[in-house]
């Protein structure tokens, strides 16, 4: 039986890179913005203007990345005290369950001014992180382009606070060009820090560029990049074996699954375990081993009931055996479940948006 549409497991192929991108929660505390008169005049930007914008594109630019179990605390400094403008605003969901176990927040601190520059807006922050450490951030934008001045200081904040987040953000963005070139400067510059947190995370995020632009070999070399520094990581071991079945080792891809179900530690989530078995399934199905695969299947839906595309997996699996009115159930169960947006170390997009190169084996 011909199973050459088992090459495409688009949703599988994508989730299974879906369970790295969680870091530090911290607290923001951004106080009020100064900004001239003739500027609040022309633009109808008032300080309180200016410090929630800032606010809301540091919040958009983390919801963007769906990078976060929580969201980082953003506050924005009133004359009657803190006003919490964020809090609680991201929910869980089933493909963010990978996340460093924190203490408390942790806040940055950050205050600013507006000045006029001639016919430009020049947008001055300061920052302060937990160390006491100072940043400084300036930003210069056409008096029009008031907004993209914000949006800029906002990009340039979020790189003090987190910059995988930033490069999260950065990578969803390049998908659409497929020019990941802002993507990795934002990686090379943090890796070149000696006290970086990040680089693991970082190194990870790597292999999915590299995964994108069709350099499997790459990808793996920093995925393990990624594993020596931390043995446990689950997301890069997961994402090693889902090359290993991209480009047809399907037998070692297995055994990078079954390495990561049964690892005594149990740092995998349970998005990662449901990721593993539906791939584990797949792999399975191609080398003809159709009753152990669907046993993986269910095996993922036990670790995570709302992992939605082992359905779409098991679907194709019963299609292919001409099993029509199976796959159909299947199908139906996974679209009753409802669309969901595909993560590798950040959002990316829809499934059908993988490039080629990312789901066909060569």
């Amino acid at each position: 039986m011909d199973l050459g549409i088992l090459t495409l497991p688009l949703t599988a192929a994508v989730l299974a890179f879906g369970l790295a991108v969680v870091t530090d929660t911290q607290a923001v505390h951004v106080e009020r913005v100064s900004v001239p008169s003739e500027v609040v005049v022309a633009t109808g930007y008032t300080p309180e203007v200016v410090s929630n914008r800032l606010v809301d594109d540091m919040h958009d630019i983390e919801k963007a990345a769906q990078s976060k179990v929580q969201a980082r605390g953003i506050e924005l400094q009133g004359e009657k005290g803190p006003l919490v403008v964020l809090a609680d605003y991201f929910k869980v969901t089933p493909l963010i369950r990978v996340a460093q176990e924190t203490a408390g927040l942790i806040p940055f601190r950050f205050s600013g001014e507006i000045v006029v520059r001639g016919k430009d807006l020049e947008f001055v922050l300061r920052g302060t992180d937990p160390n006491k450490t100072a940043s400084y951030i300036v930003v210069r934008a056409p008096r029009e382009q008031i907004g993209r001045l914000i949006h800029d200081a906002a990009y340039e904040a979020t790189r003090v606070v987190d910059p995988y987040i930033l490069a999260a953000y950065q990578f969803k963005k390049d998908f659409s060009s497929r020019d990941f070139t802002p993507t990795i400067e934002i990686i090379h510059r943090e890796l070149a820090k000696p006290d970086t947190k990040y680089s693991k995370w970082l190194e990870n995020l790597w292999g999915m560029v590299l995964y994108q632009q069709a350099d499997r070999a790459g990808a793996i070399e920093k995925f393990q990049v990624a594993l020596a520094e931390d043995p446990d990581f689950a997301a890069p071991r997961l994402n090693w074996g889902v090359v290993l079945a991209r480009e047809g080792n399907n037998q070692e891809a297995i055994d990078k699954f079954r390495d990561l179900v049964s690892d005594p530690k149990g740092e995998a989530s349970p998005a990662a375990l449901a990721a593993a078995y539906s791939e584990w399934g797949f792999s399975l199905a191609l080398l003809g081993h159709y009753d152990e695969a669907f046993a993986k299947f269910d095996q993922a839906t036990k670790a995570d009931p709302t992992f939605v595309d082992v359905y779409s997996s098991w679907a194709e699996v019963l299609s292919a055996l001409g099993r029509a009115d199976e796959a159909a159930q299947m199908t139906a169960r996974s679209l009753k479940m409802g669309d969901e947006a595909v993560y590798t170390e950040n959002l990316i997009g829809p499934v059908q948006r993988l490039p080629a190169t990312a789901s066909v084996i060569n």
